[in-house]
């Protein structure tokens, strides 16, 4: 009875977490990744090429990644709840001034700016949690925190195709600029203000720069960076041309069917905080691996899928092997800093949207030249 009490009382005391963390994750990854069902559309529209219209996201993500350099140590100077607050209304603004766009260029700026803006959730929430719950918990809150970045993925993916039939491309500007705004709103009244924080005692340049560097010189989270960048990248370049490959024959799929297969995201549901879970047992480096392989297999049955199923059937291994990477890696980074812990998260997150931002361009022309199986 008294351990069922324990459990309760950790719950209720970390309900509101629980709750508003993995809606931000969710609404910041589903307007980011909204404009991703919409290239084909974008194409047709603008007359982009082929190979350049992935530049859109690759802009957002770039800059997002730019802006890394700074979100987390401005987070450790002014706190983890404000940060997340307006990185979230200032997203959804530029999202809504996205429906303004009245060239292509002008969109790429908006697209460019809304990752900046956004930049500092991430690096912000994994922090907090990290401040906020208690060790033994706080890989498991990631894990859902990761999960909402997925199901983010997934309803902005799926939830903009679906709409791209019915409404106009400035209308889901609309929709998803609104959940941000919202979500703003739900952080400022419904997260707790951190408690443990304590924040830098300044800016200056060269104290930001040197505790950077100690980071680069911590060999366990500076190889850390380079699986965020391998890992993002790859990710980043199957889902660009994933509809562009689909559409054509042997399968000829539709662009709503296509838009669907993210629906897979939501498995990380279980499978994110079960990761955590195993990282525990068996140490974060060996479930990595584990599941680096995991994302291998599924990769190599997309390029022998005998139907449609077994291709599918890779990309939802590959999926779910990804986010739950991505939860081990963020948590493992945030755990073993021993200072400047969201500098050394926004490093991390610097490196992983670098290499969405490079690999999803670059493999943009490796697709225009060898197809799917360069990609794959």
């Amino acid at each position: 009875m008294c351990m069922k009490n324990n459990i309760e009382e950790t719950i209720g005391k970390y309900l509101p977490i629980l709750m508003i963390l993995p809606l931000a994750g969710l609404a910041e990854l589903a307007s980011l990744y909204s404009i991703q069902a919409l290239l084909p559309k974008l194409s047709e529209v603008y007359n982009i090429p082929l190979n350049q219209v992935g530049m859109i996201l690759s802009a957002e993500v770039g800059f997002l990644a730019l802006a890394m350099l700074f979100s987390g140590t401005l987070s450790d100077r002014f706190g983890r709840k404000p940060i997340i607050f307006y990185s979230l209304l200032a997203g959804g603004i530029l999202t809504l001034l996205c429906a303004t766009a009245s060239s292509w260029p002008m969109l790429v700026v908006y697209r460019a700016l809304l990752g900046i803006a956004v930049s500092g959730i991430t690096a912000a929430v994994t922090v907090y949690i990290s401040e906020e719950v208690s060790p033994a918990l706080a890989g498991i809150v990631t894990g859902y925190f990761i999960f909402g970045n997925s199901l983010g993925s997934m309803s902005g993916r799926v939830f903009a195709t679906l709409m791209m039939e019915h409404v106009s491309i400035d209308t889901i500007f609309f929709i998803f600029g609104g959940v941000l705004i919202a979500m703003a709103l739900a952080v400022k009244l419904f997260l707790p203000t951190s408690r443990q924080f304590v924040p830098t005692p300044s800016l200056q340049l060269g104290a930001v720069l040197k505790g950077g560097l100690e980071h680069f010189k911590n060999i366990r989270v500076s190889l850390c960076f380079v699986i965020g960048f391998i890992l993002f990248g790859s990710f980043t370049s199957i889902f660009n041309f994933l509809a562009f490959y689909l559409h054509r024959p042997p399968y000829e799929l539709s662009y709503t069917w296509i838009g669907l297969i993210p629906v897979s995201f939501s498995l990380t549901f279980f499978l994110a905080p079960y990761a955590a879970r195993v990282a525990l047992n068996i140490g974060s480096m060996n479930a990595l691996s584990l599941l680096i392989i995991c994302m291998m297999v599924g990769a190599f049955l997309t390029l022998i899928a005998p139907s449609l199923w077994v291709f599918i059937s890779g990309i939802v291994l590959l999926s779910v092997a990804f986010f739950s990477a991505h939860s081990t890696v963020l948590a493992w980074v945030s755990s073993r800093s021993p200072n400047a812990k969201g500098q050394a998260t926004s490093f991390y997150l610097l490196c992983y949207y670098a290499g969405g931002a490079v690999m999803g361009y670059l493999n943009g022309y490796l697709f225009s030249w060898q197809g799917w199986n360069a990609i794959a």
